[in-house]
């Protein structure tokens, strides 16, 4: 051997790295005595030392990537073409800063984590006491003080929360439940709880769903919840005149497709590429108007990608925005029989172009005969507003056997302008297909109206919430004031602990209708005390138990289910779901319940 081929092995052989050379079929031509110890297991072009990695190509004869060792390491590789085809790699081990990086990570996860729930704190509480405000008798200007302040809260509570869901998908933290569960109910809750924002936009919120879509799939419905949810609620946020409509369809695959169309601003062509990416807005001008993280869409986009499913846009500037999730779901047996309006000719009266068309799409899809005003109809639906007058609705009963307004859910008034107009039948918007079917039916005889669905300003409170005990754990004395007050206002008695140990007591020695246990508690948690309540043996041990949190997680609901707790209630505490709650657990036998009959 030449002395300088000699010195060049030398020091090939000295180098601390893991180095190798290969031949061109991947055997192992010589490797130093790192390699050798580190890569044991490798013994030629069969098991090659990086695994089951595909590296990427070549790119002038070089390549860089990483991957990890049969035994957990993390390597960095690089490979370079040698003369006559034969290849040189060498690894460098950075398991130690990888494990660095993902432990960095989590720190600031458990940051972002803990300083959200500590913000979110004290904002529940301003936005608590702002509702208890706007529910007495303020003068105008005071009413509008206390609006301006629940929707600034409003506002920084969706940029705390969408920066805590960021940071959890960051950092990886995404698991995915496996269920039973309506699709179009889900789109439905979204809609519903986007509507009070839309209605004071002045806008239209909707749903529809093809009539081919299956009526109940496995996944997770949380994450759809959330993906539609944030779509959506962009939608609203930055659509100025029209609507949104939320559309599911079937795709090849076992696929679904979920579409967010509306009638904003649009996207141009050029913004479209980063629309899903951090931090990145279409348009300044508008964020600055509109506010927000610039994370909503790409928390979509890191969903989508975790549940196997994708995302995507279509736009053109001036004619809005339509945004599509595509996601597979198994398809699970259904209860009951399809929904059908089959041959009903049906006519939709509305000074909404998007929402005329959106009812005529659950029209069809319920199998109904759209037709146009003027034409003979067997149930015309008229979108209540308050340019109806008398004229009109007699007009439209002249040509229908039936009219059924469509009717603002936050909105009693209308309702009870519907009553004094005649229009015995009516429905809430957003529309249910289930109610439209009941309602559409009712009114032309063939089967008996059931109650009409409630508006949101019927709260529970006018229902009988006298007398229900409620033992009430939390530690924070603004929420705890809060939850008493409306609790209270409603008739009921209120029990009030500060921790979960407190509340472990309480319940072994009294008997309690309701018990809602805040999830984080000195001394004890609000899972802990649950879980505690459940197993002892005392009189209210059977008893609902509702968690109070500021973050109802995926994590956090799963979590509360196992430690026996019946329902959830997000912070800031809003009073119609708090009483909601309450109401609906009254029909329960219970223990408070038998103890004083």
């Amino acid at each position: 051997m030449q002395p300088q081929a000699a010195q060049a092995f030398d020091a090939f052989d000295a180098l601390p790295d893991p180095a190798a050379v290969l031949a061109a079929d991947g055997a192992l031509l010589r490797a130093n005595p790192a390699f050798r110890a580190t890569f044991r297991h490798w013994v030629g072009p069969q098991r090659p030392p990086w695994g089951r990695v595909t590296p990427p190509e070549l790119t002038d004869g070089e390549r860089r990537f990483e991957a990890p060792s049969p035994d957990g390491r993390q390597f960095e590789w690089v490979e370079r073409i040698m003369q006559g085809g034969a290849r040189l790699v060498v690894a460098r081990d950075i398991t130690r800063h990888v494990r660095a990086a993902e432990d960095a990570l989590r720190a600031k996860t458990t940051l972002f984590a803990t300083l959200t729930h500590e913000l979110r704190t004290p904002l529940n509480g301003i936005l608590g006491m702002a509702g208890l405000l706007e529910m007495g008798k303020l003068e105008p200007n005071a009413q509008s003080y206390v609006g301006a302040i629940k929707q600034s809260g409003e506002l920084l509570l969706e940029l705390i929360t969408e920066i805590l869901d960021y940071s959890r998908l960051e950092a990886g933290r995404v698991e995915l439940e496996s269920a039973p569960f309506d699709p179009e109910a889900t789109m439905q809750s979204v809609a519903e709880l986007l509507s009070p924002r839309a209605r004071d936009k002045g806008l239209e919120i909707a749903v529809s769903v093809r009539s081919d879509a299956p009526r109940r799939v496995i996944g997770d419905d949380g994450r759809l919840r959330q993906i539609l949810f944030n779509l959506a609620g962009n939608a609203v946020k930055f659509t100025e005149s029209g609507g949104v409509v939320i559309e599911m369809a079937p795709r090849p695959n076992g696929r679904l497709r979920f579409n967010v169309r509306d009638t904003g601003p649009g996207v141009p062509p050029e913004k479209q590429a980063l629309i899903f990416e951090e931090f990145a807005q279409a348009d300044a001008g508008v964020a600055r108007r509109h506010g927000g993280t610039g994370l909503g869409l790409a928390i979509v986009k890191k969903l989508a990608l975790a549940m196997g499913g994708e995302v995507g846009l279509v736009s053109r500037p001036g004619f809005g925005a339509s945004f599509w999730v595509e996601l597979p779901f198994l398809v699970a047996a259904a209860e009951g029989l399809p929904l059908s309006l089959a041959g009903v000719r049906l006519c939709v009266v509305s000074p909404s172009l998007l929402l005329t068309q959106t009812l005529r799409a659950v029209a069809v899809s319920l199998g109904a005969i759209p037709v146009e005003r003027g034409d003979y109809a067997d149930v015309v639906l008229l979108d209540w507003h308050d340019g109806v007058d008398r004229e009109e609705i007699d007009a439209l009963r002249r040509s229908s056997r039936a009219v059924i307004a469509l009717a603002p859910q936050e909105r009693r008034a209308a309702i009870d302008a519907c009553r004094a107009a005649g229009i015995e039948h009516y429905t809430l918007k957003p529309v249910r297909r289930g109610s439209l079917v009941q309602r559409v039916r009712a009114a032309l005889g063939d089967e008996p109206a059931l109650p009409a669905p409630r508006a949101l300003d019927e709260t529970p409170a006018q229902q009988t919430l006298l007398g229900l005990r409620v033992l009430l754990a939390e530690d924070n004395p603004i929420n705890a004031l809060l939850a008493r007050t409306l609790l209270t206002r409603a008739g009921c008695i209120v029990t009030g602990v500060q921790d979960g140990e407190e509340a472990v007591a309480a319940a072994s020695a009294g008997a309690y209708d309701l018990i809602l246990l805040d999830i984080r508690m000195p001394r004890l948690d609000g899972f802990e005390a649950a879980a505690r309540i459940r197993a002892g043996a005392g009189p209210s041990a059977g008893a609902p138990i509702v968690a109070l949190t500021a973050d109802a997680g995926e994590e956090e609901r799963v979590h509360a289910a196992k430690a026996g707790m019946d329902d959830f209630i997000t912070k800031p505490i809003d009073a119609n779901r708090l009483l909601s709650v309450a109401a609906r657990f009254t029909d329960r036998p219970n223990p408070a319940t038998f103890a004083r009959e």
